[in-house]
């Protein structure tokens, strides 16, 4: 009863929590059984990663020109409607067309329009629990939950039904979601004579800051250390002989602990601050992706997969408090872009194209080069808690300088 009590959302709130239940619907089958489906219609495992990397590649540019414009013109819940409509009418046409050259073009628009889906509502959530006073983690809390109840769900009826039934699952959940994004409450209005051309300049500026690319860097690093994991997990599990029910099962284990972390968020990152939680997550990387390497027995397997609330869980809430405190509120969607641009796009996609050689060649040990990768993370995290003092980022130098030389 009391977990319970701490999971009802401040009413100011509710209207963001449909749309993170159908994003992580899309996301608890997505994640875990798109590289299956792609191996079952013919792809290897190396053009799986190849594919994949190349889905995250094209994030470095659609994320941030996205976020940008919405920022730029204020129109972010529009952006959200526009882009989720893109997303969904790709996984139908997963269902509905075959041939390869279709895949890899739904993948494409899929991925573009999601590269700004995510990272925007993590900023209006942020900016609106600041103004409203609700607690972040217990809103963002749902979609973990939603990504639970698909990861059984997608199990149930994969195993069922067999893979060939993952674009229509897909395809229902994206339909949701949809119609959940017109849910989400109306962009307060931020714009002015100007204000284009003032939010160009300072997103610019801000991608000029060391202090902030060195936590764009340290929080990518830390996220990217699942690459192996996302796109050959499942794969790996698969050929350990455990049934897709077993495999839904753990991934959901790794989220419902995220969960029980997300319930107590305001507690936790009041008491730790966002750069030790970056490091926590680091931490952890270094345990479970080393446990995973060497395929551990079940037994042992069921808590390493609890380690999901710090490899994942802290690193998320230390990134985006990090950004909340330390960028200008007006630019929180853009530096949310830029930080899941690089996160997904650029180390993601490095990641997820030596998973599948490492995979290949190296099977589970591939997991090992996750646990080198926590190791540079929790370095970075560290010198990032040792250089920022805690206060917004100072960007006026930067602009004065933008401005005279356009």
């Amino acid at each position: 009863m009391f977990l319970l009590t701490r999971l009802r959302p401040h009413p100011e709130a509710l209207r963001f929590v449909p749309f993170f239940i159908g994003i992580n619907l899309i996301g608890g089958v997505h994640l875990v059984f798109f590289p299956v489906w792609l191996t079952s219609i013919g792809f290897s495992a190396m053009s799986v990663g190849t594919l994949m990397a190349a889905m995250n590649l094209l994030r470095v540019v659609s994320g941030p020109a996205l976020g940008v414009a919405a920022d730029a013109f204020a129109a972010r819940r529009l952006a959200m409607i526009c882009l989720m409509s893109l997303a969904a009418a790709s996984y139908a046409g997963y269902a509905v067309f075959t041939g390869v050259a279709l895949v890899v073009l739904f993948s494409f628009t899929s991925s573009g329009a999601f590269s700004a889906i995510g990272p925007l509502l993590e900023g209006v959530t942020l900016k609106a629990a600041v103004q409203s006073g609700f607690d972040y983690g217990r809103v963002r809390l749902w979609g973990s939950a939603a990504f639970v109840v698909m990861n059984f769900i997608g199990g149930w009826l994969i195993g069922a039904n067999g893979i060939g039934i993952f674009p229509w699952v897909l395809t229902a959940a994206g339909m949701l979601a949809f119609a959940a994004s017109f849910v989400l409450p109306p962009d307060r209005d931020e714009r002015h004579e100007g204000h284009a051309a003032i939010v160009r300049i300072q997103a610019w500026a801000l991608m000029r800051q060391p202090l902030f690319l060195l936590f764009v860097v340290t929080a990518g690093i830390a996220q990217a250390c699942h690459a192996f994991y996302y796109a050959f997990g499942t794969l790996n599990w698969r050929a350990l002989g455990y049934s897709p029910d077993l495999i839904g099962f753990l991934w959901a284990l790794g989220v419902i602990a995220e969960i029980v972390l997300l319930t107590f968020s305001s507690r936790v990152v009041a008491r730790l601050g966002p750069t030790r939680l970056l490091a926590i997550g680091a931490g952890c990387g270094l345990v479970r992706w080393t446990a995973l390497a060497f395929s551990p027995p079940l037994w042992l397997l069921i808590p390493v997969q609890c380690l999901h609330a710090g490899t994942f869980c802290a690193a998320h809430l230390g990134a985006m408090h990090f950004i909340l405190r330390a960028t200008p509120h007006h630019l929180v969607g853009t530096a949310q872009s830029i930080y899941g641009a690089v996160t997904i796009g650029v180390f993601f996609t490095i990641g997820q194209y030596a998973s599948g050689q490492l995979f290949a060649g190296f099977g589970s040990l591939g997991y090992l080069a996750m646990t080198g990768m926590s190791l540079v993370a929790l370095g970075l995290a560290l010198l990032l808690g040792r250089l920022w003092s805690g206060s917004v980022i100072d960007l006026s130098g930067d602009v004065d300088a933008i401005r005279r030389l356009t």
